[in-house]
C-alpha cells in the first residue's frame, strides 16, 4: 500500500534481500493511498511526522502519529487510507518468501531464534491486518535511537527493528498473550463469528457480555468462547479490550473529548479502570498519551 505510493516519492534501499526501506518526506496535503497489498509481504512505517488514516469496513479508523509504528500485513478488512502530509518517516517493506534466507540467517547468528512470519500474520489477522505501536517502551528506544543515527545508517535501523518486532508478535502466545489457533472453526461458525465482531466493532460503547454474544452467534457459551479463541488466536475479552484502546487511542488523538467521555465511548464508567486498561496496552496514561501525539 504505502510501497506503492511511495514507488517514486522517496529514496529506497535495498537493505537485504526481500527487505527495503524508503526515507521519505510528503509537503502539505492530503493523498489516498491505494489498496493493496501482495500477499506474504508486511509493511513497517516508522512515522516521524505527520499520520496515516486506516478506515475499515465497520466505519472505525485507525491513526498511526509522530513517533509510532503502523504495521500492515492484510487490507482487505479496509475501504480506505489516507495521507495527511507533511508526513516524514522510514518505510521497511518486507517479502516474507524473499527475505527467508536472510531472516533465518539472522536469527541463526542470535543463537537460533525462532521467528514464525505464520505467527505473525495470525496474530495481525486478529487486529484486522493492521496495527499500530506505540508509544510503548519499546517504539521510545527505537526512536531515540533513530533519532541518533546519520541519515546513511537509519534505513538499515529500520529494517533491523522490523525484524526484531515480527519475533516479538511471532513471540507472544509463549508471554500467554496469544494462542496459536488449532483447528478452525467451520464455515458457518467462522461466518456467524465474523458478524458478532462487526457488531462489537460497532457497539465498543455499550456493556457485551459472552452470554449476550453467544446468543447473537447462536452458540452455546463454551462453544463460542472456544471458536473465537480458534479462530482469532484471542479469548473474547481480550480481543475486545485491545480493540476498545484502539478506539480510545483513536479519540484521544482525534477529538476533543475529556477522559470521561473518551471512557465511555469505549465502555467504561469508570475512568480509573478506563486509565488503567489503556496504560497496560499502550505504557502511558491516556493523558500522557494525547499530550505525546
Amino acid at each position: 500500500m504505502l510501497a506503492e505510493f511511495l514507488a517514486d516519492r522517496g529514496d529506497w534501499a535495498q537493505v537485504m534481500p526481500g527487505a527495503r526501506a524508503c526515507l521519505f518526506s510528503l509537503e502539505e496535503g492530503t493523498f489516498p493511498l491505494p489498496l493493496q497489498l501482495a500477499p506474504l509481504h508486511f509493511e513497517t512505517l516508522f512515522c516521524l511526522r505527520g499520520a496515516v488514516t486506516l478506515t475499515r469496513r465497520d466505519g472505525s479508523s485507525l491513526t498511526a502519529g509522530a513517533r509510532q509504528v503502523l504495521s500492515l500485513t492484510d487490507l482487505s478488512n479496509l475501504t480506505g487510507a489516507s495521507v495527511d502530509a507533511p508526513l516524514e518517516g522510514i518505510l521497511v517493506a518486507v517479502d516474507a518468501r524473499g527475505a527467508r534466507e536472510s531472516l533465518e540467517t539472522i536469527c541463526n547468528l542470535l543463537g537460533g531464534l525462532i521467528l514464525d512470519t505464520s505467527r505473525v500474520r495470525r496474530w495481525m489477522t486478529s487486529r484486522g491486518g493492521c496495527a499500530v505501536e506505540g508509544p510503548t517502551n519499546w517504539s521510545r528506544a527505537a526512536f531515540d535511537n533513530l533519532d541518533r543515527l546519520p541519515q546513511s545508517e537509519q534505513a538499515r535501523w529500520c529494517v533491523w527493528k522490523s525484524v526484531e518486532l515480527l519475533y516479538l508478535l511471532s513471540t507472544q502466545d509463549e508471554q500467554g498473550t496469544y494462542t496459536l489457533p488449532g483447528s478452525m472453526p467451520n464455515r458457518n461458525i467462522a461466518r456467524s463469528l465474523a458478524e458478532t465482531c462487526r457488531y462489537m466493532e460497532a457497539h465498543l460503547d455499550e456493556p457485551l457480555t459472552i452470554p449476550a454474544l453467544s446468543r447473537r452467534a447462536c452458540l452455546s457459551a463454551t462453544t463460542f468462547k472456544e471458536a473465537f479463541r480458534r479462530l482469532y488466536g484471542l479469548p473474547v475479552h481480550t480481543w475486545l479490550r485491545q480493540r476498545r484502546m484502539e478506539r480510545a487511542a483513536e479519540l484521544l488523538n482525534t477529538s476533543g473529548l475529556n477522559l470521561e467521555g473518551v471512557a465511555k465511548a469505549v465502555g467504561y464508567s469508570s475512568v480509573s479502570q478506563f486509565a488503567a486498561a489503556f496504560r497496560q496496552q499502550y505504557g502511558v496514561p491516556p493523558g500522557q498519551y494525547r499530550k505525546n501525539v
